[in-house]
């Protein structure tokens, strides 16, 4: 069957619920999560293309990446740069972020790091 031949779940006072339709089974399933919170679940944004090195580097990517990820394992900052937009990561810090889709990421340091993308 389709979702749009059932109806919708309500609650006592007749309104919708937090739902998705469970087409395996044929229903609309309420949606929990902890809490109370609604529940989410992230697909498709496995770690990838994992890379390092310790000098300017101008990675680019076999497919779009829509986070990215990098550790500085050195003693001074260093920056990267994604669509335009310049970050800066401090010795020993890590920085993980989204992003609109991107395929290229251009590292500026003289400090070794370790990185990857997420797609």
């Amino acid at each position: 069957m389709s979702h749009d031949t059932k109806n919708i779940l309500r609650d006592i006072g007749r309104i919708p619920v937090p739902q998705y339709f469970n087409a395996s089974r044929d229903e609309y399933q309420v949606v929990n999560g902890r809490k109370g919170a609604t529940f989410v679940q992230l697909v498709g944004l496995a770690a990838k293309e994992p890379f390092s090195g310790a000098e300017d580097t101008d990675h680019v990517f076999t497919e779009p990446m829509y986070g990215f990820v990098i550790k500085n394992d050195g003693n001074t900052a260093l920056t990267f740069t994604i669509h335009g937009f310049t970050f800066t990561v401090m010795a020993d810090e890590v920085f993980e972020d989204y992003f609109e889709p991107f395929s290229q990421v251009k590292i500026v340091t003289t400090s070794s790091f370790r990185a990857y993308g997420r797609g």
